[in-house]
Protein backbone atom coordinates (compact mmCIF):
# COMPACT_ATOMS: atom_id res chain seq x y z
CA UNK A 1 0.00 0.00 0.00
CA UNK A 2 1.30 3.18 -1.02
CA UNK A 3 1.11 6.61 0.81
CA UNK A 4 1.77 9.78 0.95
CA UNK A 5 4.65 10.99 3.93
CA UNK A 6 4.17 14.33 5.24
CA UNK A 7 7.19 16.19 6.75
CA UNK A 8 6.92 19.74 8.71
CA UNK A 9 10.15 21.40 8.32
CA UNK A 10 12.29 21.68 12.12
CA UNK A 11 12.65 24.51 14.52
CA UNK A 12 13.08 27.88 13.34
CA UNK A 13 13.29 31.18 15.58
CA UNK A 14 10.26 32.25 15.09
CA UNK A 15 8.67 28.34 16.14
CA UNK A 16 11.21 28.75 19.45
CA UNK A 17 9.75 32.08 20.22
CA UNK A 18 5.82 31.49 19.67
CA UNK A 19 5.78 33.83 16.45
CA UNK A 20 2.88 33.55 14.24
CA UNK A 21 2.28 33.76 10.46
CA UNK A 22 5.49 32.53 9.33
CA UNK A 23 4.05 32.49 5.92
CA UNK A 24 6.31 33.67 3.03
CA UNK A 25 9.01 35.07 5.22
CA UNK A 26 11.64 32.37 5.92
CA UNK A 27 13.69 32.11 9.26
CA UNK A 28 16.38 29.56 9.42
CA UNK A 29 16.83 26.41 11.76
CA UNK A 30 17.79 27.28 15.49
CA UNK A 31 20.83 24.83 15.62
CA UNK A 32 18.09 22.67 17.72
CA UNK A 33 16.09 22.37 14.78
CA UNK A 34 18.55 21.04 12.86
CA UNK A 35 19.53 18.13 15.24
CA UNK A 36 15.65 17.46 14.63
CA UNK A 37 16.44 17.30 11.19
CA UNK A 38 19.06 15.27 11.35
CA UNK A 39 16.93 12.41 13.77
CA UNK A 40 14.44 12.49 10.61
CA UNK A 41 17.08 10.85 8.63
CA UNK A 42 16.81 6.85 9.37
CA UNK A 43 13.17 7.28 9.52
CA UNK A 44 12.63 8.47 6.50
CA UNK A 45 15.22 6.28 4.60
CA UNK A 46 12.25 3.97 3.02
CA UNK A 47 11.71 6.67 0.93
CA UNK A 48 14.54 6.69 -1.46
CA UNK A 49 12.39 5.64 -4.07
CA UNK A 50 9.38 7.69 -3.30
CA UNK A 51 8.79 11.20 -5.13
CA UNK A 52 9.94 13.66 -2.89
CA UNK A 53 8.69 17.34 -3.42
CA UNK A 54 9.80 19.88 -1.08
CA UNK A 55 8.29 23.70 -0.46
CA UNK A 56 11.14 25.93 -1.81
CA UNK A 57 11.56 27.89 1.42
CA UNK A 58 14.98 27.55 3.17
CA UNK A 59 13.40 26.23 5.98
CA UNK A 60 11.94 23.35 4.52
CA UNK A 61 15.21 22.77 1.63
CA UNK A 62 17.24 22.16 5.36
CA UNK A 63 15.49 20.42 6.46
CA UNK A 64 14.86 18.07 3.53
CA UNK A 65 19.00 18.01 2.91
CA UNK A 66 19.54 17.05 6.74
CA UNK A 67 17.13 14.29 6.60
CA UNK A 68 18.83 13.14 3.70
CA UNK A 69 15.93 13.43 1.04
CA UNK A 70 16.54 14.75 -2.13
CA UNK A 71 13.85 16.77 -3.71
CA UNK A 72 11.84 18.41 -5.99
CA UNK A 73 10.96 22.16 -5.65
CA UNK A 74 7.19 22.39 -5.92
CA UNK A 75 5.65 25.98 -4.96
CA UNK A 76 2.36 24.23 -4.40
CA UNK A 77 3.71 23.39 -0.66
CA UNK A 78 4.17 26.90 0.36
CA UNK A 79 2.68 28.04 3.68
CA UNK A 80 -0.66 30.11 3.34
CA UNK A 81 0.28 33.22 2.14
CA UNK A 82 -1.77 35.07 5.08
CA UNK A 83 -0.20 38.90 4.56
CA UNK A 84 -1.18 39.48 7.91
CA UNK A 85 1.69 40.87 9.68
CA UNK A 86 4.13 38.07 10.14
CA UNK A 87 6.69 37.25 13.02
CA UNK A 88 4.03 38.57 16.07
CA UNK A 89 4.09 36.68 19.43
CA UNK A 90 0.30 36.84 20.75
CA UNK A 91 1.30 40.06 22.46
CA UNK A 92 2.00 42.18 19.96
CA UNK A 93 -0.48 44.85 18.05
CA UNK A 94 -1.52 44.65 14.69
CA UNK A 95 -3.12 47.30 12.55
CA UNK A 96 -4.69 45.16 9.61
CA UNK A 97 -6.48 42.57 12.09
CA UNK A 98 -7.26 41.93 15.49
CA UNK A 99 -4.45 40.65 17.59
CA UNK A 100 -5.91 37.53 18.64
CA UNK A 101 -8.11 36.73 15.71
CA UNK A 102 -8.44 33.15 14.62
CA UNK A 103 -6.82 32.79 11.01
CA UNK A 104 -8.98 29.69 10.30
CA UNK A 105 -12.15 31.61 10.89
CA UNK A 106 -11.12 35.21 10.43
CA UNK A 107 -8.95 34.84 7.00
CA UNK A 108 -12.05 35.09 4.86
CA UNK A 109 -13.74 38.29 6.82
CA UNK A 110 -10.00 39.89 6.45
CA UNK A 111 -9.96 38.40 2.74
CA UNK A 112 -8.88 42.24 2.05
CA UNK A 113 -5.78 41.78 3.57
CA UNK A 114 -4.88 38.48 2.50
CA UNK A 115 -3.18 37.34 -0.42
CA UNK A 116 -5.10 33.79 0.11
CA UNK A 117 -8.42 33.41 1.37
CA UNK A 118 -9.45 29.92 2.67
CA UNK A 119 -10.69 28.67 -0.91
CA UNK A 120 -7.45 29.50 -2.66
CA UNK A 121 -5.58 27.86 -0.28
CA UNK A 122 -7.52 25.14 -0.47
CA UNK A 123 -7.78 24.72 -4.01
CA UNK A 124 -4.13 24.96 -3.85
CA UNK A 125 -3.63 21.61 -1.09
CA UNK A 126 -6.50 19.84 -3.21
CA UNK A 127 -4.03 20.35 -5.95
CA UNK A 128 -0.94 18.80 -4.64
CA UNK A 129 -3.21 16.11 -3.43
CA UNK A 130 -4.44 15.10 -6.93
CA UNK A 131 -0.65 14.80 -7.97
CA UNK A 132 -0.11 12.72 -5.50
CA UNK A 133 -2.76 10.35 -6.06
CA UNK A 134 -1.50 9.78 -9.96
CA UNK A 135 1.91 9.14 -8.53
CA UNK A 136 0.35 6.59 -5.85
CA UNK A 137 -1.41 5.08 -8.69
CA UNK A 138 1.39 4.67 -10.82
CA UNK A 139 3.16 2.79 -7.86
CA UNK A 140 5.63 5.07 -6.05
CA UNK A 141 5.33 6.99 -2.12
CA UNK A 142 5.36 10.65 -2.45
CA UNK A 143 7.00 12.32 0.11
CA UNK A 144 5.49 16.34 0.58
CA UNK A 145 8.13 18.08 2.68
CA UNK A 146 5.93 21.33 4.04
CA UNK A 147 4.80 23.98 6.41
CA UNK A 148 2.43 23.16 9.65
CA UNK A 149 -0.63 24.90 8.62
CA UNK A 150 -0.31 24.13 5.06
CA UNK A 151 0.32 20.52 6.40
CA UNK A 152 -2.99 19.90 8.45
CA UNK A 153 -4.99 21.57 5.86
CA UNK A 154 -3.64 18.50 3.23
CA UNK A 155 -4.78 15.96 6.23
CA UNK A 156 -8.01 17.33 6.19
CA UNK A 157 -8.34 17.61 2.36
CA UNK A 158 -7.05 13.96 2.21
CA UNK A 159 -10.26 12.84 4.41
CA UNK A 160 -12.52 14.93 2.46
CA UNK A 161 -12.55 17.86 5.87
CA UNK A 162 -13.22 21.25 5.20
CA UNK A 163 -10.26 23.27 5.69
CA UNK A 164 -10.87 24.67 8.89
CA UNK A 165 -10.97 21.35 10.11
CA UNK A 166 -6.95 21.20 10.23
CA UNK A 167 -6.92 23.87 13.30
CA UNK A 168 -7.63 20.79 15.43
CA UNK A 169 -4.83 18.79 14.11
CA UNK A 170 -1.65 19.51 16.44
CA UNK A 171 1.62 19.05 14.66
CA UNK A 172 5.14 19.82 16.21
CA UNK A 173 8.38 20.91 13.98
CA UNK A 174 10.40 18.21 12.20
CA UNK A 175 7.17 16.07 12.60
CA UNK A 176 6.12 12.99 10.35
CA UNK A 177 2.27 11.96 9.12
CA UNK A 178 1.56 9.68 6.62
CA UNK A 179 -1.74 9.59 4.07
CA UNK A 180 -3.53 6.77 2.42
CA UNK A 181 -5.87 4.28 2.24
CA UNK A 182 -7.83 1.91 4.93
CA UNK A 183 -10.47 -0.35 3.83
CA UNK A 184 -10.99 1.56 0.99
CA UNK A 185 -11.45 4.93 2.32
CA UNK A 186 -8.97 8.12 2.05
CA UNK A 187 -7.45 7.92 6.09
CA UNK A 188 -5.08 9.43 8.12
CA UNK A 189 -2.34 6.14 9.26
CA UNK A 190 -0.40 8.20 11.12
CA UNK A 191 0.56 12.12 12.42
CA UNK A 192 2.34 14.06 14.81
CA UNK A 193 5.32 11.32 15.06
CA UNK A 194 8.09 12.85 16.21
CA UNK A 195 11.90 11.55 16.61
CA UNK A 196 12.64 13.55 19.15
CA UNK A 197 9.82 13.06 21.37
CA UNK A 198 8.36 9.40 20.19
CA UNK A 199 10.22 6.12 20.12
CA UNK A 200 8.07 4.32 17.69
CA UNK A 201 9.22 3.77 13.96
CA UNK A 202 7.55 5.64 10.81
CA UNK A 203 8.49 2.25 8.81
CA UNK A 204 6.09 0.31 11.18
CA UNK A 205 3.06 0.05 8.57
Amino acid sequence: MHQIILVRHAETAWNRQRRYYTGHDDPGLTSAGEREAALLRPHLATCRHAQVLCSPTLRARSTAALAGLEVEISADLREWNYQLPEGRTMDDGCATAPCHHDVWNDAVRFKDCAAECVPEVTARADRVLAHARRTLHSGRDVVLISHGNFIRILAARWVGLPTTVAAYLALRTASVGRLGDYDGRPSLLGWNFSPTFDTLSLSAR
